[in-house]
């Protein structure tokens, strides 16, 4: 048995092989654009996956980002909590069709856009092993939907993030679920000595982030 329809993908193939996704053996279909991986520094997760949407994620790249965010009053140390915010500055950086998604991720509109090849950003919380997780939004991350797999009884997404140098294979209902949840930041981060910048409402609020992603349709 192996994954032969990931072979022209060594980063696809090496995750399928290692964790022995036997789901994803034969899929009904593949589609998938390729992402450079940058690592994060800081509070700068939704800035590093725009960077990889972009195209060139370099330090360069972040720190100009960063800046202009900081102009235009979108972040104070390059969090990104308002859905408004980054495709704002989403709409800077790149070229094609760019949109707010309002709504649970699990259903018929994304798997056709990820299907007709198009990209997201994507908040959700993280698990301990940087999967999709369920702390009410207290570890609110971003992340890049670069592709997707469709099998004969489930739909799965490929994604990126500043966390780590390997792309993630997770189940679209689960990173949905994720995504419906980012009601409230952590009181351990309001805590902090840093200052963040949060949306008038909150992360679960109009301008935030729960159950909000950004579409991202190249020319």
């Amino acid at each position: 048995m192996d994954f032969d329809w990931a072979k022209p993908y060594p980063e696809l193939y090496k995750m399928c092989k290692t964790f022995q996704m036997f789901d994803l053996l034969n899929p009904v279909k593949v589609k998938y654009k390729q992402l450079k991986v940058f690592l994060q520094s800081g509070p700068e997760c939704g800035l590093v996956a725009l960077a990889m949407c972009i195209g060139n994620p370099t330090r360069d790249i972040i720190e100009n980002l960063c800046n202009t965010a900081k102009l235009k009053n979108y972040t104070h140390n390059g969090e990104m909590f308002s859905i408004n915010d980054m495709t704002s500055l989403a709409s800077e950086y790149l070229q094609g069709d760019i949109k707010i998604f309002n709504g649970f991720l699990d259903c018929d509109v994304i798997r056709n856009f990820l299907l007709e090849g198009g990209v997201m950003l994507v908040p959700y919380d993280t698990a301990k092993d940087n999967s999709p997780g369920f702390h009410k939004g207290h570890k609110a991350h971003w992340a890049a939907i670069s592709g997707c797999i469709l099998t004969e009884n489930d739909f799965y997404v490929i994604a990126r993030h500043g966390k780590v140098r390997n792309i993630a294979i997770w189940k679209l209902k689960v990173l949905a679920n994720s995504n419906r949840q980012l009601l409230e930041a952590s009181p351990d981060r309001i805590k902090q000595d840093i200052k963040y910048k949060f949306p008038e409402g909150g992360i679960a609020g109009p301008l935030g982030l729960n159950e909000k992603s950004i579409l991202i349709k190249y020319l």
